[in-house]
């Protein structure tokens, strides 16, 4: 039973250090969220594998951003250049969209940096209000 144990523990350690690997290996795939202005980012840059919420008519895509802003922004389209992308997003509605230039600080941590103006808003007090063009995400 102890032998049983033992290797059990093994290979989830070993399972958990395969996932290390990989999440540094791909740095622009998973789920961040940036605490303070309570927004999901959602990307996997190297294949499209994800549904939006709600709107799963439209296919797999690359990435999306929700929680505390209005609507739901689509990734359109993107560039990897080492550990820098260029992200490409249009609002659910397509009447406006955005370029992003995110960093990957760490395999955990990118850095949301928006490019050309900032066009997407929250809802504040009843009012629509402009984001932070720079953010941290941190992986969930």
């Amino acid at each position: 039973m102890k032998n049983k144990l033992l290797l059990f523990f093994c290979a989830l350690m070993l399972a958990g250090g395969q996932l290390s690997a990989q999440t540094a290996d791909r740095p622009f795939k998973g789920r961040f969220y940036n605490e303070e202005n309570r927004i999901y980012l959602t990307l996997d840059l190297y294949e499209a594998t994800l549904d939006a919420p709600g709107l799963s008519f439209l296919g797999k895509m690359n990435g999306f951003m929700n929680g505390n802003i209005y609507g739901i922004w689509l990734l359109t389209s993107h560039k990897i250049e080492g550990k820098t992308a260029t992200l490409r997003f249009s609002n659910d509605q397509g009447s406006d969209a955005q370029t992003v230039r995110l960093t990957a600080q760490s395999d955990s941590v990118l850095i949301y940096k928006a490019l050309d103006g900032n066009s997407i808003r929250r809802v504040e007090k009843r009012k629509l209000v402009k984001i932070p063009s720079e953010m941290t995400f941190r992986r969930k």
